[in-house]
């Protein structure tokens, strides 16, 4: 059993895993053995499982997992992680992948960190207003909705279109827009579900 046990911890040490919560445990477990020379049920059970995560198909599936990262995969993360790291959640994966300045940092997530990070619907909804065609070209016109929250029936003129920066909700048509309402002294960031197009002048 203690065999088993220091087998798998050293297959976590050589790919660099040693904060994982899974080498915390075999350490336990470690010193349990060396100590008491016995483990539990459920703690065997919770052992096989773990060495199912290191075994050398799960090991292979990890190295593939990471030649196949591409700027897609890329692209989404760093949306969700730009996304998390203002909501608050996440955050042992955020700020694993973000320094405190929200610059990117180490390299590949997992597929586990990745799916539970981008394969959300709140994350999904985030990407997919971020890296939607924009619906207001630069320079052009539009008319805020009645049920926007400000300048409700003002026309303005499209400035810019926002990034994973400016995004903050995961809503259908929440895609960051920076606009002058006409007769404002500064411009503001809203989403194109409060715009529509302004109606051409006969």
């Amino acid at each position: 059993m203690l065999q088993r046990i220091n087998n798998t911890l050293g297959r976590m040490m050589i790919t660099g895993d040693e904060k994982s919560w899974d080498y915390g445990f075999l350490e336990s477990l470690q010193e349990q053995m060396t100590t008491r020379g016995t483990l539990s049920p459920r703690q065997e059970e919770i052992l096989q499982q773990v060495e199912g995560r290191w075994s050398d198909e799960a090991l292979k599936h990890r190295a593939s997992w990471v030649d196949d990262w591409d700027k897609d995969k890329e692209a989404k993360f760093w949306i969700a992680l730009q996304y998390y790291h203002k909501t608050g959640y996440y955050g042992n994966i955020v700020y694993k992948y973000l320094t405190t300045a929200g610059d990117r940092c180490a390299g590949a997530p997992s597929e586990k960190e990745y799916n539970k990070l981008v394969l959300n619907k709140y994350a999904a909804g985030v990407i997919r207003n971020v890296q939607a065609e924009p619906k207001f070209p630069v320079g052009g016109t539009a008319v805020f909705r009645t049920g926007a929250r400000t300048h409700k029936g003002k026309v303005c003129v499209i400035l810019k279109h926002g990034n994973c920066e400016h995004v903050t909700s995961h809503a259908k048509g929440a895609k960051p827009i920076q606009v002058l309402p006409i007769g404002a002294a500064a411009p503001i960031w809203t989403e194109e579900r409060w715009l529509k197009k302004a109606k051409k002048r006969k």
